[in-house]
């Protein structure tokens, strides 16, 4: 009988075997390949296939000294910084309407000997908490035989828990007016070296100053298809836009190695300093790439399953662009 029941088990052990080999492995090649064959367009080979649409800018990061002595973080004690910014849409469309509700930032802040760079969206919280469910979510977007399988991406929308924990979410995000009245996070959750020499898990944010203002309807319907940068040319000719830079704190029930979840209740915020940006410069950065893993010392970078994949694909997709 233990005989029988030892080789009885063979074929189902094979058949578990080729399973595991036939479960697909999103890794940054794969993800960056997905992104390629959604977006990617053969006449204009060198463009970004997400983020696509944006402009450039250029201004200075203002350090908060009594707030910056709280961390070791030699950059900060800088009382300013070079601040090269980078505004965007998401997407892979370069004619994309302005009324997209996902927006990005890319803020890389120059100091003598070391560089940080931020790259945040307009949500403090992502759609996909794995690389695998990063991968499927623009995956199941790619047209078959010139048709996007909407029943599908609503099936998985609510099959998946960070799908459907994201698109309920965005029901209650408006399209703001401007990047001046628009909020952007970091997502992840990285760690600050404290005056102690202890790495604290914060999250980070850029507030603007004036406020976040959303469209009404009526306003949407009557908003131009680029209304983002010719409003940002107007409001520098005015007045530099501005954000304050927080750290939002973690406290010791937050998960701090899952983007797809909001941090609730009060946490502690400590405000490092504000970015004034009053400059526009065109579209020459756009071909460039914004690594999220440039920090200097006394950030160390996320550990969530999605950060280190996040900056290979990066690098995979700007070597194609060259």
């Amino acid at each position: 009988m233990q005989s029988f029941k030892k080789w009885a088990l063979i074929p189902l052990f094979g058949a578990l075997l080729s399973c595991a080999y036939a479960t697909e492995v999103y890794n940054a090649q794969k993800i960056a390949d997905i992104f390629y064959r959604l977006n990617g367009e053969s006449a204009q080979p060198h463009k970004k296939i997400n983020h696509a649409k944006g402009f450039c800018a250029t201004g200075r990061f203002v350090s908060y000294a009594k707030n910056a002595a709280k961390f070791q973080i030699p950059l900060l004690q800088d009382s300013s910084l070079k601040a090269q910014v980078r505004y965007s849409l998401g997407g892979g469309n370069l004619h994309a309407s302005d009324a997209s509700k996902v927006r990005g930032i890319a803020v890389t802040l120059e100091g003598s000997k070391e560089t940080w760079t931020m790259v945040m969206l307009n949500t403090p919280i992502n759609f996909a908490r794995t690389p695998e469910e990063f991968g499927r979510f623009f995956e199941m977007r790619i047209p078959k035989e010139g048709k996007v399988d909407h029943a599908y991406i609503k099936e998985m929308t609510q099959k998946v828990p960070s799908y459907r924990n994201f698109a309920h979410y965005m029901q209650g995000v408006g399209v703001t007016s401007s990047v001046a009245h628009t909020p952007y996070y970091s997502i992840h959750t990285f760690f600050f070296k404290d005056s102690k020499g202890e790495l604290i898990p914060a999250r980070f944010t850029l507030q603007p100053l004036e406020g976040v203002r959303t469209l009404s309807p009526e306003a949407l319907k009557k908003a131009k298809g680029n209304f983002l940068e010719q409003d940002f040319k107007d409001q520098i000719a005015k007045r530099p836009v501005d954000y304050k830079l927080t750290l939002i704190l973690a406290n010791p029930k937050d998960p701090i190695d899952d983007t797809t979840k909001l941090w609730h209740g009060k946490h502690k915020e400590v405000e490092l300093g504000h970015l004034e940006v009053s400059a526009y410069s065109g579209h020459g950065c756009n071909p460039e790439v914004f690594m999220p893993s440039t920090l200097p010392n006394g950030i160390e970078p996320p550990k969530d399953p999605l950060f280190e994949v996040r900056n290979e694909v990066y690098g995979i997709t700007f070597s194609r662009r060259q």
